[in-house]
């Protein structure tokens, strides 16, 4: 008997909770059709959290989501809708849902194996079937698109690599001829050095010349002043009288020869003048 009535209050509170996720699925329908998207959400939300495995409250809380444009989270209820969805009916329509979803996203290859499932659910469906055709179409162009940007990756790598090549090579051209000039004016200064080493060798050889030569000159004139200096006598004394005394003499028998010349002299002129 116990067990009989906690049974039965195990079916009315899971009755209660249907119910209450029905209310609350109402109140949101109400609320997305009046574009209160808000209010929305929290009535599917609490219709979920009343029976966790209310389909229709995982489904309209994710058109909730899309019609906000967050399709991350639409993509998540989608999801879990299919998981709960009981019949063909339902799997078709959260297939196609997904399919919409991911378009939305830019995803056409996601787009078009949903739409595929959801085909195989319910394949008399037109409107599905045109999906299905659009979402082949737009991965086609995404395809060709990409190709298309990778060839112009492609080309614009390979200009820049070119361009890179050229400047590389232009770089090496300038290097080399920053290198060239720097040779050039390394070898000038260096020949100016040299210039300058020269000249001062040459000055330092004409001064050392002109040295040479002052040495010379003055060497020469030192010899000059030694030889007109007078020798020291080698005579002695004695010897120095008796050649004075002889040159006294000689003064005196030259002065003897004179007079006596004079006197001659004399004599004639006095006869001429008195004839």
């Amino acid at each position: 008997m116990l067990m009989s009535i906690l049974t039965f209050g195990q079916e009315v509170s899971t009755k209660e909770r249907f119910y209450d996720a029905k209310k609350f699925l109402r109140e949101g329908n109400n609320a997305f059709e009046k574009g209160d998207t808000e209010n929305a959400l929290l009535s599917y939300q609490k219709s979920l959290a009343k029976n966790g495995s209310y389909y229709k409250g995982a489904y309209n809380l994710g058109n909730t989501f899309f019609k906000q444009k967050k399709y991350k989270e639409a993509e998540e209820y989608y999801k879990m809708a299919n998981k709960l969805a009981d019949t063909k009916q339902k799997k078709a329509k959260s297939h196609e849902a997904l399919g919409d979803n991911f378009l939305q996203q830019k995803k056409p290859e996601e787009a078009l194996k949903s739409y595929k499932q959801a085909l195989l659910k319910n394949p008399e469906n037109d409107a599905l079937r045109q999906k299905f055709v659009a979402s082949m179409q737009a991965k086609k162009q995404q395809d060709q698109q990409k190709n298309q940007d990778d060839k112009n990756k492609d080309k614009k790598d390979d200009k820049d690599k070119k361009d890179q090549d050229k400047k590389d090579k232009e770089d090496k051209g300038d290097s080399d001829k920053d290198k060239k000039d720097g040779d050039k004016d390394q070898d000038k200064e260096d020949k100016g050095d040299s210039d300058k080493d020269d000249k001062k060798k040459d000055g330092d050889n004409k001064d050392k010349d002109s040295e040479k030569d002052g040495n010379q000159n003055s060497d020469k004139k030192e010899g000059d002043e030694k030889k007109e200096q007078p020798q020291k006598s080698k005579l002695s004394p004695q010897q120095i009288q008796q050649l004075l005394e002889s040159m006294s003499n000689e003064e005196q028998k030259t002065q003897k020869k004179v007079n006596a010349q004079k006197v001659k002299t004399g004599k004639v002129k006095k006869n001429e003048k008195d004839w």
